[in-house]
């Protein structure tokens, strides 16, 4: 889904006039959404129709450069010269492409940190069409990114792919047909705030979704639990800025219904610069009520890029309700 909050209103639109039709008074309660959105079917990967042209790849690996080189599978093993630097690839998610608002600073993070490959997706042509066909064109794309990379010649064992919402059940996949292609995993897949409806439908296998398997780490961070977002662990670590829900400084959904989903990608941009350490939780389900508890203060680790890879469990900490959002203490 888009970061932007025009962009995820096509779906809400959609949500609250189905609801409307069923009450006389059209006040949709987030109750109402997450209850519809427990309703929605599994994804139906049969529907997918994404083709390998559909997805372009822009590499950035300067600081300097303000538009990327668009390489393609057949020349990204010439094109990516240094193939021992880290590799690291944007994944948007539904709606929206590479213009996407956290491509842009999450890129200059990563180059003050140090030389990398960065690799803006925009697979848009097969993202950008309804929902259901955009959830089911995750399968064929993930494919043909993961042919791109094992093409590419880089090492694999240093690639990390960031996907936001839909985008991080693409990051799934293209880990998935890594594996298949080569017989190796990428390193790391962070999954900002994974896509809610329809992967969550318990009909979904593991296999169908993000899992610890698709990575040799996986991390996720939870920002908008049962809406857009999903809300069960399916990472090596999953973290829960605020318990998960709705985020500090955002407006009532009825207002604005992507900030806290976009949150995620903005806590993970300024955690590549603020090493926050967080506290190990526990998560429960009941209904449309998730409960996340600070377990206790022994077993802290790093917020986001600088997590430790060997961590496991949940975690949860407090931001604050505006930029840097990283500043809350224990």
């Amino acid at each position: 889904m888009s970061t932007t909050s025009a962009s995820n209103r096509k779906l809400g639109v959609l949500l609250i006039f189905a609801a409307c039709l069923s009450t006389c008074y059209c006040v949709i309660t987030v109750e109402q959404v997450k209850n519809y959105y427990r309703s929605l079917p599994r994804v139906n990967f049969s529907l997918a129709n994404g083709e390998k042209t559909d997805v372009i790849y822009k590499l950035f690996t300067d600081i300097s450069q303000t538009t990327g080189k668009v390489i393609t599978t057949e020349n990204a093993n010439e094109e990516i010269v240094n193939k021992t630097l880290p590799t690291v690839l944007l994944i948007h998610g539904f709606t929206t492409d590479d213009t996407s608002p956290w491509y842009n600073p999450l890129k200059t993070e990563y180059f003050k940190l140090g030389p990398h490959n960065i690799i803006y997706i925009n697979w848009s042509k097969a993202g950008n069409r309804t929902y259901t066909v955009s959830s089911a064109n995750v399968k064929p794309i993930g494919k043909y990114i993961a042919e791109f990379l094992v093409e590419s010649k880089v090492d694999l064992k240093k690639v990390h792919l960031i996907g936001h919402s839909l985008g991080s059940q693409l990051a799934s996949f293209i880990g998935k047909y890594v594996k298949k292609l080569s017989g190796t995993k990428v390193g790391r897949i962070t999954g900002l705030d994974p896509a809610n409806p329809c992967f969550a439908n318990p009909e979904m296998s593991v296999d169908e979704r993000l899992n610890p398997e698709d990575a040799e780490f996986v991390d996720v961070i939870h920002t908008d639990v049962q809406l857009f977002g999903y809300a069960a662990p399916i990472g090596h670590v999953d973290f829960y800025p605020n318990g998960g829900g709705h985020q500090p400084g955002c407006p009532t959904r009825e207002i604005d219904d992507n900030c806290s989903h976009a949150r995620s990608t903005l806590y993970f941009i300024e955690s590549l610069s603020v090493k926050q350490l967080v506290a190990e939780a526990t998560f429960k389900e009941e209904g449309n009520v998730v409960t996340v508890s600070i377990k206790g203060y022994q077993n802290n680790v790093i917020f986001g890029q600088h997590v430790d890879v060997n961590a496991r469990g949940v975690y949860s900490f407090k931001t604050g309700s505006v930029k840097p959002y990283l500043t809350s203490i224990l």
